[in-house]
């Protein structure tokens, strides 16, 4: 049975999630007037968001150190062709065979997968995941533990 994960653009206050095509383009024509032009604009930003495709592309193109085989990769193939092609102005469902969330869920668990500090909106996006497909960390508070008696 499939699942349906939502797909958020989640508020952040300390990262920014830039595409490198967008950084790219400004480096390639060499404007750093526009380049300028577009982090001042960001700078006046109340709000500054992230889309839930950036931590799908961080689990998807994760590679421990040392990398991998390609056989290995090849099961995320079909994933990480779908997260492409996600559009981060949009908000909505994303379905995932249980074979993807079983990849999804063996990389969070993975012991190597470290990250240098956990976002907020990381940590938001991987309490959804657990909550549509019922995986929690074995060393995770259970639930109901936090609530006042």
């Amino acid at each position: 049975m499939s699942t349906q994960l939502k797909l958020k653009k989640r508020l952040t206050r300390d990262t920014l999630t830039l595409p490198l095509n967008i950084l790219k383009g400004y480096v390639d024509r060499d404007d750093k007037e526009g380049l300028f032009g577009f982090f001042s604009s960001l700078a006046n930003e109340d709000e500054v968001f992230v889309h839930d495709k950036h931590w799908l592309e961080l689990l998807v193109n994760w590679m421990p150190e040392g990398g991998v085989a390609l056989t290995e990769s090849a099961k995320w193939f079909k994933l990480a062709g779908r997260v492409s092609d996600l559009d981060v102005e949009k908000e909505g469902n994303f379905t995932l065979s249980p074979y993807q969330v079983d990849l999804i869920w063996q990389r969070l668990v993975n012991p190597q997968f470290k990250l240098d500090r956990l976002p907020p909106p990381f940590i938001g996006f991987v309490q959804d995941f657990q909550d549509v497909t019922g995986r929690h960390f074995p060393e995770e508070e259970p639930d109901g533990e936090d609530k006042p008696e």
